[in-house]
């Protein structure tokens, strides 16, 4: 989820080289998305976002029976002091200060899907 249009393609269009990526604008329309039944594999969110913001999302992903284990990333362009540790206690698997290089969120994504396929 990321409410910019450009970096949200731009990160949806790189991720989509090696995965099926479904975007939303913010944690609302994210939500919008997961009540239809798409359920991800893993999900990359943005920290500010209108509607539902990325802590918001997080923690009602967390919360439900449904989503709960769903990998997140979180990516932050503020990275202030304590941030990345809040968000680590709250669930996420990974935090990404902004501006970084899509191919490390590549890499930890990647990371992930092959510990799914060894399980």
């Amino acid at each position: 989820m990321e409410d910019h249009d450009g970096f949200r393609n731009l990160i949806g269009n790189f991720l989509s080289k090696q995965s099926e990526v479904i975007s939303a604008k913010n944690g609302l329309d994210a939500m919008t998305v997961l009540n239809k039944g798409l359920i991800p594999d893993m999900i990359v969110t943005d920290t500010r976002m209108p509607e539902i913001n990325g802590e918001q999302l997080l923690y009602n992903l967390r919360c439900s029976g449904m989503y709960g284990t769903i990998p997140v990333w979180v990516m932050s362009e503020h990275g202030r002091d304590g941030e990345e540790a809040h968000y680590k206690n709250l669930g996420a698997m990974g935090y990404l200060r902004k501006p970084f290089n899509p191919s490390i969120l590549q890499e930890q994504l990647s990371k992930v899907g092959r510990a799914d396929q060894s399980a």
